[in-house]
């Protein structure tokens, strides 16, 4: 089995984009790429410090960052689908994945997808979204995935039992600083993919992740089938 298929999962903060990839690793020829796991850590505190980057990294971080890792899952028989949580971040990294893709899997097709979610239910799941500390080992100790709550309590982690704890980027400056960069790069990101040859698809992500994933997975099973 070769690398058959790469997809960026794009769209503006809490419009369900790592919850999505949540659901669609279940399936092991997958992997997904968080870009915060596979660069140095004092990268990622220099950004959480400074308030004028908001976790932004530098492209010289970054480039080496998504190459190696694609050389790394080339090298993985068993993978034929890598999803890119939130990446990539600007026009500049979009050259990067696909001069990346084109190095180490000529065969391998990108598909960007966009989720579009309404303001409303954006700001509602920024609000309730909850992480754990105990079980996300974050690097800097500054936990982004979603955690689920046990049934008796919205405070308690459902998996460890832990209390839970609003994520920091969500915040309301912080979420708002957040939002302001995505709405400044979105349509430079959509173009470059589109200059490039690949088209993005828009995904609604107002429905539950469930609906989602099984809304992504014939796209993901096609391209498997006709690699």
């Amino acid at each position: 089995m070769t690398l058959s298929i790469v997809v960026p999962i794009l769209g503006p903060p809490a419009a369900g984009k790592t919850t999505l990839t949540l659901a669609l690793e279940a399936d092991p020829r997958r992997r997904v790429f968080r870009l915060r796991e596979h660069v140095p850590a004092e990268a990622l505190a220099a950004t959480a410090s400074a308030a004028n980057r908001v976790g932004w990294i530098d492209n010289s971080i970054v480039r080496p960052a998504i190459h190696n890792y694609l050389e790394q899952v080339c090298a993985d028989d068993l993978v034929d689908t890598v999803l890119l949580d939130n990446f990539p971040g600007t026009a500049e990294q979009v050259s990067m994945l696909i001069d990346s893709v084109g190095a180490v899997a000529p065969q391998c097709v990108v598909e960007p997808l966009e989720l579009a979610v309404d303001e409303r239910t954006r700001r509602s799941r920024a609000k309730n979204r909850r992480v754990c500390y105990h079980c996300e080992k974050d690097p800097i100790a500054d936990p982004r995935l979603p955690a689920t709550a046990a049934a008796q309590s919205a405070w308690t982690c459902g998996r460890c039992g832990g209390q839970l704890h609003p994520r920091r980027g969500d915040a309301p400056s912080l979420f708002a600083a957040r939002s302001r960069r995505h709405q400044s790069a979105t349509d430079a990101i959509r173009a470059a993919f589109i200059s490039a040859g690949y088209p993005v698809t828009t995904l609604d992500a107002n429905p539950t992740p469930d609906t989602m994933a099984d809304r992504v997975e014939p796209m993901l099973i096609s391209r498997r089938r006709t690699a």
